[in-house]
């Protein structure tokens, strides 16, 4: 049962696509917090109670300012399979894409006064990229209450319906840890301790 006292926030998702995309709605509805979801297709995800959808480019700095006005803050999974991008731009991967997936939101995000950002990639692998250590370098400087998550991506292609019911007594069930991860990151987003901090989420094999 949800404490009275805690308000319903309202969060964007970036990579809703992804199993940790999938682990964080799930979270997010189970505390009746508003999740939406940003796409390039609105038709790709199943509408459910508390979820919507609305279209986004997260390449595009003016997208990100239409598509995150109004929310407490925004969830990028930069690790995730498929993030949007409108059919007349390019939506490069690695680090590049990693770039100008920061660029964009640090543009765009503060045009409406959304301050609040969860940036989840795999660090490890994009370490000591010229592009990267620069975004990481405009993020270092900025305003902007932003924590980084370094995770892996998972290797399981979980939907939402896949992550809603998960067994308490099987730690090593991988939907069991990215449920975990994702209760992490809406703790975090939830009582911030980690501002301008990189945290860590390791899935166990």
């Amino acid at each position: 049962m949800r404490n009275a006292e805690t308000p319903r926030l309202k969060f964007a998702l970036y990579g809703a696509h992804s199993s940790l995309g999938s682990a964080l709605i799930c979270e997010l509805l189970s505390r009746q917090h508003e999740a939406v979801a940003l796409m390039d297709d609105l038709n790709s995800l199943a509408a459910r109670p508390g979820l919507r959808t609305k279209l986004a480019d997260l390449q595009d700095p003016q997208s990100v300012s239409e598509s995150v006005a109004g929310f407490d803050a925004v969830i990028c999974l930069h690790n995730s399979p498929r993030l949007p991008h409108l059919p007349d731009h390019t939506a490069p991967h690695g680090p590049q894409g990693f770039y100008q997936a920061v660029d964009a939101l640090l543009v765009g995000m503060p045009r409406v006064q959304v301050r609040r950002l969860i940036l989840v990639a795999d660090f490890d692998a994009l370490a000591g990229a010229p592009e990267v250590e620069a975004a990481l370098q405009r993020l270092a400087t900025h305003p902007l209450d932003w924590t980084l998550v370094n995770a892996l991506p998972a290797g399981h292609s979980l939907s939402i319906d896949d992550l809603s019911v998960v067994p308490t007594d099987k730690p090593d069930d991988p939907r069991y840890q990215l449920r975990r991860i994702a209760a992490g990151i809406v703790d975090e987003l939830e009582t911030p301790r980690h501002l301008h901090e990189r945290i860590n989420f390791v899935l166990e094999s």
